[in-house]
């Protein structure tokens, strides 16, 4: 009888500590729409074509990374402000983007797909710059999606 008795006292307690636990878990967030995740490099676009590098800076968390083909790295986002400011110096213009694909996990989010730009070469010509890109995307405190690490590249190699 005592042996039945603790049984069912330490299956009670089993299931106390089971439902206590669940109760306790934070809630999982629910997943960010395509929408939502694509928004970062809509507004980057903007950004760029109406010549405000601190609003596509903006875009960046304050210690995100961009990984541009061919160049080091951009760390921070004084940086990565210095970084655009130099594009729009040089030409950047006409900037597109699509989403391909979209994910979120918690905070956590990633966006993959092309960008067009026209950019204007040293000689005055206009070339237009097609390729890919990919970002890493976290919710920030304000609960607006920001990118944490940027990489893109271009379909054609580069010009000499």
């Amino acid at each position: 009888m005592k042996t039945k008795s603790f049984a069912q006292l330490l299956g009670v307690f089993a299931a106390l500590t089971c439902f206590n636990t669940s109760c306790n878990a934070p809630a999982k967030e629910k997943p960010a729409t395509a929408e939502e995740l694509s928004q970062v490099n809509r507004d980057f676009a903007v950004a760029l074509n109406t010549k405000d590098a601190e609003a596509a800076a903006n875009c960046y968390a304050e210690d995100a990374t961009l990984y541009p083909p061919n160049e080091p790295a951009v760390t921070g986002r004084a940086n990565i402000l210095k970084y655009w400011q130099g594009a729009i110096e040089t030409g950047a213009t006409n900037v597109s983007v699509k989403t391909i694909r979209t994910g979120s996990e918690g905070s956590l989010g990633w966006e993959t797909g092309q960008f067009q730009m026209d950019i204007k070469t040293p000689d005055g010509k206009v070339v237009v710059d097609k390729g890919r890109y990919t970002e890493l995307l976290k919710r920030n405190k304000d609960g607006k999606w920001v990118s944490i690490m940027g990489m893109w590249n271009a379909d054609a190699p580069p010009a000499p």
